[in-house]
């Protein structure tokens, strides 16, 4: 499998392992794979370290293989990335298609999507529709992956190319995918742009299913549709309230304004952050998507679950990562557990769209801690620049190399008992920040919080340990999901504990 950390392939690894199917991984991030692991409480992974654009990696995933599932694709709606998104695609492509065909597997499953053959104007989408260039970044990587693909079926490769559209659902670890942390931002915001519009949404659980259904070889070239339920605005607001409580009023907007705002939104992203989600072609799937002729699922034994149920589960699942506020899943939020960590409270929170930028992240780790440390140093250690909804601590711990002192402003979730926890997000860059390694060689260290000085020690969290206190921490600091998809590596995630004053006596 490639793209065995994501959504979809998470999902689907572990469907495979559950029906007897031995997993190879081609992965970039050991931690993420045993983050998935742990999640689905499956057993060891086999894992290939590497990338799907090296040759040598792909061929030593596939050594020993009877089939291939290729989930790994560019997913970022941003077109920023998109010329090395879209490479990356095809090249990835190419290599996996074509060396599963030299090796004679069978079946080698290409999971596409129905961006790949989007047209506006071409009516409900079938497995006949050519790749579309009317893509935008996704749409026109999974078109140019598509054309590999279908040519290597012209000379009766075994490849099966699957169709999905937006899924959603449970994570897979910590990966929600693209098009299901988009749809957890529309029921947010909690009003309906307008009425003409419609998505097909499918359940990422029934798609593993499929994906593992399809496995069965001897069936050459084939492609299956999967659209699943196409949810109007009608629809889309009459779940969301049955479930939520919510009102989700309508806006009489013009379908044509929306694409309007998308192609304002692509260029206005060339000079100021804006939501990666909102551009030219995102809308005009919203407003001119026609549906899907799926194949006979039923043929595989796969049956798309009711869109209710598929909706009632991903609400909960978004409440729990932090996607969703308390009020904005509504009554869909699960009965709390009485023992469970204190949650946010109502607050300000830095916007996503400035956490999130280039700008921030390339200047962030220059600027942000030293003002920090400003503001900590004019106020004698009563404040740092923080809210109630999104705290801050002082860490003052010894430097692993040099053991001086090193004093580093946190984002901090309170827990019970004076406990906190701190992870080492590092703007989403791909190295650990220097104050986790400090407290792995030197766990014994000392915070200040809301100007107390308290003695703590620091216990790195890992496994299924880890997995329960993430959901606490993204509950107050949501943007956190974004950097932990934003890196291959595993954020380092520390629990902080205050060491007892001796007693003198």
């Amino acid at each position: 499998m490639t793209g065995a950390t994501g959504f979809i392939g998470g999902h689907t690894a572990a469907r495979a392992i559950e029906a007897g199917h031995e997993v190879c991984a081609l992965a970039r991030s050991p931690s993420k794979l045993e983050g998935l692991r742990a999640a689905f409480d499956l057993p060891s992974i086999d894992q290939v370290v590497g990338d799907m654009t090296d040759p040598a990696a792909v061929a030593a995933t596939l050594e020993g293989a009877d089939a291939v599932i290729h989930c790994a694709a560019v997913v970022s709606l941003d077109a920023r990335s998109s010329a090395q998104g879209i490479k990356n695609s095809i090249v990835g492509a190419r290599l996996v298609l074509h060396q599963a065909y030299a090796k004679e597997l069978d079946p080698i499953i290409h999971v596409s999507s129905v961006a790949a053959l989007f047209q506006p104007g071409v009516g409900a989408l079938t497995t006949d529709h050519p790749p579309s260039s009317a893509g935008y970044t996704y749409g026109q990587a999974k078109a140019e992956a598509e054309l590999v693909a279908r040519k290597l079926q012209a000379h009766g490769a075994p490849i099966t190319i699957v169709y999905p559209s937006a899924v959603i659902g449970p994570p897979a670890g910590s990966a929600f995918g693209e098009a299901s942390e988009g749809i957890a931002r529309f029921t947010a915001a909690g009003v309906i742009p307008t009425r003409r519009a419609a998505v097909a949404i499918s359940d990422v659980r029934d798609m593993a299913s499929l994906l593992v259904a399809l496995l069965e070889p001897g069936h050459g070239p084939r492609r299956v549709m999967s659209g699943g339920h196409l949810v109007d605005m009608d629809l889309f607001a009459d779940i969301h309230r049955d479930l939520t409580g919510r009102r989700f009023p309508m806006v009489p907007l013009p379908p044509s304004a929306l694409r309007g705002v998308g192609r304002m939104a692509d260029a206005l992203r060339r000079i100021v952050p804006i939501n990666a989600a909102m551009n030219r072609f995102s809308m005009s799937v919203l407003t001119q998507w026609e549906g899907s002729i799926d194949s006979d699922l039923a043929a595989y034994g796969v049956e798309f679950r009711d869109i209710k149920e598929t909706f009632a589960d991903s609400l909960v699942a978004w409440h729990e990562a932090g996607l969703l506020s308390d009020r904005q899943a509504g009554d869909a939020r699960p009965d709390l557990d009485p023992g469970a960590a204190p949650t946010p409270p109502k607050g300000f929170q830095m916007p996503a769209r400035v956490v999130l930028s280039r700008p921030f992240r390339s200047l962030g780790p220059h600027i942000v801690p030293r003002f920090h440390r400003v503001v900590n140093r004019l106020t004698r250690g009563r404040t740092l620049l923080d809210s109630s909804a999104q705290p801050m601590l002082m860490l003052f711990s010894t430097g692993a190399k040099t053991g001086r002192t090193r004093q580093t402003p946190l984002g901090a979730v309170p827990l019970e008992e004076g406990r906190f926890l701190v992870v080492g997000s590092n703007f989403a860059r791909e190295d650990h920040p220097a104050w986790t390694a400090n407290l792995l060689a030197n766990p014994d260290a000392e915070i200040v919080f809301h100007g107390k000085r308290t003695p703590v020690r620091a216990r790195l969290l890992q496994r299924a340990e880890r997995e329960s206190r993430w959901q606490t921490a993204v509950a107050w600091y949501p943007l956190w999901i974004q950097y932990d998809a934003a890196t291959e590596r595993e954020l380092r995630l520390f629990e902080l504990e205050p060491v007892p004053e001796p007693d003198d006596s």
